[in-house]
């Protein structure tokens, strides 16, 4: 009997899943039809993955069946790959790989002269062009579009890419990027520090702008403390992976930011994900804890939605379950409350009901950085134990003087966040009337809702062909089967900036089919 070839494998493991798990039943699947195509989402892609790893014995990851689209695809880049031993290391030669055809030594009982095995390592570099062969194809065809080049800024218009665009996409929320105070504080501290910094906050890098800026946002955050890092996503990894280890417990939202979630898994404790806002998950999810140490941890508005955590019923539950609580008010600070002091002043809450705040410097304060506010116990254990702040260079003072100034500014002006609310009510009754979906989002965030990665591609390049700088937001960054455009209101958009927004993502939808 003739073995069967990889792709007549994968395409029975394909059909059969979408008999047992969608109730298709298919005589036969192209093997050049995308997986996409397949309505196969984010957790149909981890059980086949977990399937195919059995039946082929070799170690892959389930974002391939994204990159590498379709099956004759993934049966080429499976045989080129080494099979694993039971115990997980690669049976050939003297190589192992721990998976996606990552090399390194491994076992002495293995032969010691490569030649000895059956496999020889694929090339690095014809390894990484065929995971970037998407990524090759849309830059040779001219319709890539990721890192837009921007080469001047005028309030919400940009310069990118030889036109002027309206700016669709930016967290630039208060519209202080370029505020005359805050280009001089920048200027100011330069002359007084210079560009960088002598060495790490806790050696030789910290200035007194670094402790004027964490006097101020503890008291913004109503904190007894605050600690400054060299960018937010730094802040959460460092942050998180300091507070809790191995043998204790953490449990966030499943939508929360990556950075929260490698900072989860970096930390080594027992990490668990509580469906996004449900909060009889997260009870669910805490009665396993075991009387462990337990940190829960939620984005106070989440990234890619656009909506607002329950944050009461989270503190509730937090209290009852004796946790530390987290919260990431990256999108939140300088949006809700009607200072834009964050998600507590917008609920009411008292300012100990939120164990650890962590904010970012490069949105609403238009500058670079992040940030944790918190009982001065913990931010004195970050400042000695966080690994992030210790042993990365410190955040340039020219930072520190624009955030300042920025806090000021918002002080000074909370009409700017009256404004973006009044914004984001007409831009989303705008969406709606045309029939855009836009989730659950009710922020200045507000994802429009696509069918597939090519009708979201289609969509941005219709777009900014008719002048509107819009992302596209698809897999990993989302689930395989929730692709959208992502677009961000600012306090600065006026009224005839979004009705040119609405008209060109109104003939673009229509022209892609999204809307009729």
């Amino acid at each position: 009997m003739t073995k069967p070839t990889s792709c007549e494998v994968i395409e029975k493991i394909v059909r059969e899943w979408l008999r047992r798990e969608m109730s298709m039943n298919l005589q036969a699947i192209d093997y050049d039809m995308p997986f996409l195509d397949l309505a196969i989402d984010s957790l149909g892609a981890i059980s086949i993955t977990a399937e195919i790893e059995d039946a082929f014995q070799k170690r892959m990851n389930p974002e391939l069946l994204y990159e590498l689209d379709s099956i004759r695809d993934l049966a080429a880049h499976l045989d080129s790959l080494p099979e694993v031993s039971a115990s997980g290391a690669v049976s050939h030669g003297n190589l192992s790989s721990n998976g996606l055809g990552s090399v390194a030594a491994t076992e002495p009982d293995c032969p010691a002269d490569p030649s000895e095995g059956d496999w020889i390592a694929e090339d690095p570099i014809s390894y990484y062009t065929r995971l970037n062969r998407k990524v090759n194809t849309a830059k040779e065809q001219g319709v890539y579009p990721f890192e837009p080049e921007i080469s001047a800024h005028d309030g919400v218009w940009v310069q990118c890419e030889g036109k002027r665009m309206l700016m669709l996409s930016s967290y630039e929320y208060l519209g202080l990027l370029g505020h005359e105070e805050l280009n001089r504080a920048a200027e100011d501290a330069i002359l007084d520090f210079g560009t960088g910094h002598h060495g790490s906050r806790l050696l030789t890098g910290t200035t007194s702008n670094h402790c004027d800026l964490e006097f101020r946002l503890a008291q913004w955050m109503r904190a007894d403390d605050a600690i400054v890092f060299s960018s937010g996503y730094v802040a959460n990894l460092a942050t998180i992976s300091a507070l809790v280890g191995p043998g204790d417990y953490i449990v966030g939202d499943k939508l929360n930011h990556a950075s929260i979630v490698d900072g989860c898994r970096m930390s080594g404790a027992d990490f668990k994900e509580f469906k996004h806002n449900d909060m009889d998950d997260l009870v669910s999810l805490l009665l396993h804890s075991g009387g462990r140490r337990t940190l829960v941890v939620v984005d106070a508005i989440f990234s890619m939605e656009g909506d607002i955590v329950d944050l009461p019923s989270v503190v509730e539950i937090c209290k009852k379950n004796n946790a530390l609580l987290m919260v990431d008010e990256a999108h939140s600070m300088g949006v809700l409350g009607k200072t834009g002091a964050g998600i507590q002043e917008h609920f009411g809450l008292d300012a100990d009901d939120v164990d650890i705040k962590m904010g970012t410097l490069s949105k609403s304060l238009a500058g670079s950085g992040g940030f944790v506010a918190a009982n001065s116990q913990i931010i004195t254990y970050l400042r000695h134990h966080a690994r992030g702040y210790i042993f990365s260079g410190a955040l340039p003072s020219v930072y520190a003087n624009v955030a300042i100034a920025a806090l000021e500014v918002l002080r000074r002006e909370p009409s700017r966040v009256a404004q973006i609310w009044k914004n984001i009510e007409y831009y989303h009754a705008g969406l709606k009337r045309l029939g855009f979906d836009t989730g659950a989002s009710e922020t200045p965030i507000v994802p429009i809702m696509t069918r597939s990665n090519d009708e979201t591609m289609a969509f941005t390049h219709l777009c900014r062909g008719e002048g509107l700088l819009v992302v596209p937001v698809c897999y990993p960054a989302v689930p395989m089967d929730a692709p959208r455009l992502r677009t961000c209101i600012t306090s600065t958009h006026q009224q005839s900036d979004l009705d040119f927004a609405l008209d060109v993502l109104a003939r673009a939808g229509r022209q892609c089919g999204i809307i009729d």
